[in-house]
């Protein structure tokens, strides 16, 4: 039950109205206190209330319920934890509290949850279903076959035995077992399991369409079709069993088969449908039927004119199979059919995009330019390209000329706040902040994102006012991760409310648990707070995120120094151990199996060459260095040769005016994205002048590996920018309806 709901039910004015009642009976009883903090009614007077739930209870259940509702399992657990002191038998907050352990990372203790509930209540289903899933959690996680296929045939057993009889219809039961016997490499056996179910359940229309999927993995088209059939007979209006038909027919080539049942969908059960719409114009387009392809597009484009996901459609037909150039040709013989239609180029350009085609992307929005000179839609794709691409001066000249044509849209003069902030030019960039957030005053992301300006601004002169809009981001989206955690981790740095800023970015990793820089943030808090066990497991998961990261490997580095310093003088624990173990796991430096025999000395060197890794990227740090060498100058006599090696390189990466003569590759980089880079040329055509220069370590312009220095020529050939102009047949969208080479200056 949320919040909301006791709001609604009216039990939050009843529950405090016992509080408060209970507090002012019991002042003049003889309170004593609990080992919990809460007031206990003294066993002298008689109870008005029922001893087995006390109106403890419900204040406890309550704030449980709150806590989770603000996004916080951790506090959530406490309040659930308490609850149970009280109603220790209670299924439902037992159930509760696993459901909470597995969200606050503690699977373990979630399973011992669990089964201590199976062994109370046997018969209760949700137990043993809560159970088998979250042990096949924990069994995807063990690297060795054998011992994986041994827990998952225990997990098998479990549902054989516990689940099944106690509910022979539930369908998800037959699907988890399938899956089971296929990672164990049973398939066979998945399949029978599955036709048990069938025959079982003569209800389900869900269990006959699984069934044919996986026959259709095993090749048995014929028993899929039936299976798929079987699902659509049993409810007519079962859309994946239709879609499956489809998909089984185009699979062997049978379009017109596939078509029809496509258009059962379309027209009887999901009208507008726009992924079955997709399949149906890729099933059009492999018939030769261009016109009819483009009728029904044309179709489409009128059931969804506001709708983006249409563009989802194009980039899935595009990107399919990685057959771009027929792909993209089929699109261009649509935009032929549909010159006027400015949103099928701009889709065009994201096609372009996500396929690494930065020129035709390019090219493609100038020709929005020209062929729409009153739309805005151009500029602003083409300045939103430019910026993503580290070009921020080229994305404000168009992004300038967006908003003279469209000056009551917020999001153009944010995307301009943003490209002067890469520019360092903040007032500017203020300005234009200002002006999106009067367009757009309750926006949560304006207010964040001028938090920020202030922080990168002045942060000690406007620390107070980042402060303020960042917490006015959160209070108008409470899951705004970005807005807990920057805030959380300003007040950690800043020496301030370290309890608060735990709050915070705890909710933050609720919202997004696989982010390695909220991850560092919580880190770095719990060792700013002295906790430095949980700031070791907390840092090695960052570090497992972010392994090129400087600050992530200066933290880690400090964090292991200081456990390394705390187990000189003290024994270590079992939970400590636990911690130091799977902490060890991450390093690159440690062993796969730790021992139980932490080794202090192993835990120095891997500091070091965090530590020494932080400093080679980001030599500038003088604070880092001086901890270095105080540390472990002695251990290391090539330090001193290398940091002047990584300094030297640093100037080469970040002159002080005009064009890096190098360049060091980051995570997503092509050669054509650092030709488009501002620092660089400006334009992804002179890729090849960067092949050119880097060859033979460079074998393939697409995949370039992280770290890998670049060497970058002074100047661009000015032949590289015509040989594009002239090759290639994704050019020739640029040649029609339009005079010249379609470029706008």
């Amino acid at each position: 039950m949320s919040f909301k709901t006791w709001v609604s039910a009216g039990l939050v004015p009843l529950i405090f109205g016992t509080i408060l009642g209970g507090c002012h009976m019991e002042s003049g009883s003889g309170a004593a206190s609990s080992g919990y903090g809460e007031t206990v009614i003294a066993r002298s007077k008689p109870l008005p209330v029922d001893p087995p739930r006390p109106w403890q209870s419900y204040y406890h259940e309550l704030q449980s319920y709150i806590n989770q509702d603000f996004g916080n399992p951790f506090m959530a657990l406490e309040e659930t934890e308490k609850v149970l002191h009280y109603r220790p038998k209670s299924l439902s907050m037992r159930l509760r509290k696993a459901h909470l352990q597995e969200k606050t990372g503690d699977e373990k203790g979630a399973i011992e949850t669990l089964k201590k509930l199976t062994l109370d209540y046997p018969k209760r289903i949700s137990p043993w279903l809560y159970l088998a899933r979250i042990e096949r959690v924990q069994a995807l996680r063990i690297s060795d076959p054998t011992l994986r296929n041994m827990r998952f045939e225990d997990i098998i057993t479990l549902y054989r035995q516990h689940v099944l009889p106690l509910d022979p219809l539930k369908s998800e039961v037959y699907v988890a077992i399938d899956d089971l016997y296929n990672r164990t490499g049973q398939p066979d056996k998945g399949i029978e399991v599955l036709k048990e179910g069938v025959d079982k359940n003569p209800t389900s229309s869900y269990l006959p369409f699984y069934l044919g999927f996986q026959l259709a993995r095993e090749k048995d088209f014929k028993g899929a079709k039936d299976a798929f059939s079987l699902s659509v007979k049993r409810n007519s209006g079962f859309e994946p069993g239709w879609e499956s038909l489809g998909d089984l027919a185009a699979t062997l080539g049978n379009f017109p088969e596939a078509d029809k049942n496509y258009r059962i969908i379309l027209d009887r059960i999901h009208p507008g449908d726009p992924q079955v719409e997709g399949k149906l114009l890729k099933d059009l387009l492999s018939e030769g039927k261009t016109r009819e392809a483009i009728s029904f597009l044309g179709q489409v484009i009128k059931e969804h004119p506001d709708d983006e996901r249409f563009g989802l459609i194009l980039t899935s037909l595009l990107l399919e199979d990685n057959q771009l150039d027929r792909a993209i040709g089929e699109i261009q013989s649509i935009v032929q059919e549909n010159p006027g239609d400015e949103k099928l180029l701009s889709f065009l350009g994201s096609v372009y995009e996500r396929s690494l085609h930065l020129p035709e992307a390019v090219d493609t929005y100038r020709l929005m330019i020209q062929r729409f000179p009153s739309s805005d839609m151009g500029y602003f794709l083409l300045g939103d390209l430019y910026r993503r691409l580290e070009n921020p001066k080229a994305a404000i000249k168009n992004f300038l000329k967006a908003e003279k044509l469209a000056p009551s849209k917020w999001e153009i003069p944010f995307s301009i706040s943003l490209a002067e902030m890469d520019l360092k030019r903040f007032p500017v960039a203020q300005k234009y902040l200002s002006k999106a957030m009067e367009l757009r005053p309750d926006s949560a992301v304006l207010y964040f994102n001028r938090g920020v300006l202030f922080d990168q601004w002045n942060h000690k002169k406007y620390l107070k006012q980042s402060q303020r809009d960042l917490e006015r981001s959160i209070a108008l989206d409470p899951k705004m991760a970005d807005a807990l955690n920057y805030l959380g981790y300003t007040w950690v740095v800043d020496n301030g409310n370290l309890i608060a800023a735990r709050y915070l970015i705890l909710r933050a990793l609720t919202v997004d648990p696989k982010n390695g820089s909220f991850r560092d943030s919580i880190g770095w808090c719990y060792f700013r707070m002295g906790q430095i066990y949980k700031a070791l497991r907390e840092e090695s998961t960052a570090y497992g995120l972010m392994p090129h990261d400087a600050t992530v490997l200066a933290h880690l580095a400090r964090i292991e120094m200081a456990v390394a310093k705390d187990l000189s003088g003290n024994s270590t624990t079992p939970r400590r151990q636990a911690i130091i173990s799977q902490s060890a796991a991450m390093s690159s430096l440690s062993q796969k199996n730790f021992s139980k025999e932490f080794s202090i000395k192993r835990l120095k060197e891997d500091a070091r060459f965090h530590l020494r890794a932080s400093i080679m990227r980001h030599p500038m740090k003088t604070k880092r260095v001086a901890l270095y060498k105080k540390w472990f100058a002695k251990e290391d006599p090539s330090f001193q040769h290398d940091f002047f090696e990584a300094k030297r390189q640093w100037k080469l990466l970040h002159p002080a005016k005009g064009r890096p003569s190098i360049y060091r590759v980051r995570t997503g980089d092509t050669l054509e994205t650092v030709a488009a880079k501002g620092i660089i040329y400006g334009d992804p055509r002179y890729w090849r002048t960067l092949f050119r220069a880097n060859s033979p370590e460079v074998q393939n312009p697409n995949k370039l590996p992280w770290g890998l220095i670049l060497r970058i020529p002074s100047s661009p050939s000015s032949s590289d920018g015509r040989e594009h102009s002239a090759s290639g047949t994704r050019a020739g969208i640029l040649s029609y309806g339009s005079k010249g080479n379609g470029h706008v200056d």
